[in-house]
């Protein structure tokens, strides 16, 4: 690492001694010196929005519009109101979590709570998706799932999901069963490739066709764990790029370039591995909500922002066109849309006026 951080610097050295006046790079030059393109909506987007188990900290400053309530109780009273503010902002689906029956406390839990909010009187208005998260099975690096055992279970955990599928309001593209990897640039196995198809053909033999949307982290290099993906996922996308150190001026100064040329990026390389890029975007963030102490830059709720951000993430959406949304109901981490006594159906009204014809 020393040796290529010093070539690096001599190389930078040499350059600097041998550019002319007329080689002088000035900010007209610059990678940022353009203007964002603006794609007109002239056709329907597919937004899915993270739906959130969450209980409510006393620090967040906004209340819903219907009302404080338990976040981590599946209410159909209180999902009732959130469907139909999901039709005001066009949302497509929700996404809710699911872990893995490597724990079967937490996996009943998800399931409770999902068929609790799909027993609201106009559920069926609104699909749903699943958010797989086999984050309990403790794998690492240096433990894989293979190593553990764990094959059959991660397999098994998506034939569970198999009576959800069957239910009309279950989201599907090309009719394939869509389904969020959380963390699955996480998932540690000997050949994830062979693991994905595995499981693929397991359920194949059942009926069942996947389509599976990888996650990676935010501002993480498009190839850095491409043997996570190449083979076994049919879409990538990434954690919200709205998570930025406070100290990252640049980023936060120049967000939607910055985002822009980093989306395009993942969309053409992506697309060179057969895989379709999803971007995910937010209207705001806020973790000192929930950390006085984070370094993450505060995004409040701006109108201009979010719309200049939902442009990029229609010129970096794929033949699917679909586009996803941190989240509808996080108010712990300020990335709601879920309409506020604030600022009410506002940013409902622009996710609709972004990715919707009427």
């Amino acid at each position: 690492m020393k040796k290529h951080s010093y070539l690096f610097l001599m190389s930078i050295f040499l350059i600097s001694f041998s550019c002319t006046e007329d080689d002088v790079v000035t900010g007209e030059d610059g990678i940022l010196n353009y203007t964002i393109p603006i794609v007109p909506v002239t056709s329907d987007y597919i937004v899915g929005a993270q739906y959130s188990t969450f209980g409510r900290k006393s620090t967040v400053p906004e209340e819903p519009s219907i009302g404080i309530y338990n976040g981590n109780i599946g209410d159909p009273v209180v999902y009732e109101h959130h469907v139909n503010q999901a039709q005001t902002a066009g949302i497509d689906f929700f996404i809710f979590r699911f872990r893995s029956a490597n724990n079967q406390n937490q996996n009943n839990a998800d399931t409770r709570f999902i068929d609790g909010v799909q027993s609201a009187p106009n559920a069926q208005d609104v699909n749903f998706a699943f958010s797989y998260n086999f984050g309990n099975m403790g794998i690492n690096n240096n433990n894989r799932i293979e190593d553990k055992g764990l094959v059959q279970r991660f397999i098994d955990d998506f034939k569970l999901m198999i009576p959800y599928f069957d239910q009309p309001n279950y989201m599907k593209t090309d009719g394939k069963n869509i389904v969020y990897m959380f963390n699955s640039h996480n998932l540690h196995s000997n050949d994830n490739a062979a693991l994905y198809q595995q499981m693929r053909a397991e359920l194949s033999d059942l009926g069942i066709e996947l389509y599976l949307i990888g996650m990676q982290n935010d501002w993480s290099p498009t190839l850095r764990f491409d043997f996570r993906f190449i083979n076994g996922v049919d879409a990538v996308t990434h954690n919200t790029y709205a998570t930025i150190n406070k100290n990252a001026n640049d980023r936060v100064t120049n967000f939607h370039k910055f985002v822009d040329i980093a989306w395009g990026y993942h969309k053409e390389t992506w697309l060179g591995y057969n895989i379709e890029y999803i971007p995910t975007i937010s209207p705001s963030i806020n973790l000192k909500i929930i950390n006085s102490g984070s370094n993450i830059t505060v995004f409040d709720k701006d109108e201009d922002w979010f719309r200049d951000f939902s442009n990029i993430a229609r010129r970096a959406s794929g033949a699917s066109k679909i586009v996803l949304i941190d989240s509808f109901n996080d108010w712990n981490r300020g990335t709601q849309l879920e309409s506020a006594d604030t600022y009410g159906d506002d940013f409902l009204q622009v996710l609709r006026e972004e990715f919707k014809v009427n």
